[in-house]
């Protein structure tokens, strides 16, 4: 795994057990920002709320972090592939805050996580999202080369346009 993508006053890093808190947030963030789309009811303490620990782990699920300027941009959550395939990766969240969005924060922190999870992907997003498909695809288009595929998944648990494509390799 590359441990570390930087570039001037941008990093994208693995999450470190220090950066749990920020990651938490920034989900609260994306959850709220996608609760017109995403359906998701509150907690008691009034928090949408994320089980984070199988990424605190960092066996199979993991979390990365961008930082600009030294404060947090965005995160990503990566899992097991688990929607079109049985192995590789699957991007399972994926946040960059507004104020960072179309400065090549999101595109650093995408790049720096297929770097670091060599082999196949899985990248999906809801079918209402359509700038995060657009995103995705240019993202996706330049890192594979133009070498990777897209399909609309209407059945199951998870429903929406996923692109499937072969990183790096170890």
């Amino acid at each position: 795994m590359s441990p570390l993508a930087s570039t001037a006053s941008l990093i994208c890093r693995q999450a470190t057990a220090a950066d749990f808190d920020a990651v938490q947030q920034l989900l609260e963030l994306y959850q709220y920002e996608l609760s017109d789309i995403w359906p998701q009811d509150l907690d008691a303490q009034a928090r949408y709320g994320y089980d984070l620990s199988r990424h605190r782990q960092a066996q199979r699920f993991f979390a990365h972090v961008v930082l600009q300027d030294g404060q947090f941009a965005g995160c990503a959550l990566v899992a097991p592939a688990i929607v079109t395939r049985t192995q590789g990766c699957w991007m399972e969240q994926f946040f960059v805050l507004k104020r960072y969005r179309r400065s090549g924060v999101g595109r650093a922190l995408a790049r720096h996580v297929f770097a670091a999870h060599p082999g196949p992907w899985e990248v999906g997003q809801m079918t209402a999202n359509r700038a995060a498909q657009a995103f995705w695809r240019q993202v996706i288009g330049e890192f594979s080369a133009g070498r990777h595929t897209e399909q609309v998944v209407t059945e199951g648990w998870w429903q929406g346009v996923v692109q499937r494509f072969d990183g790096l390799t170890a």
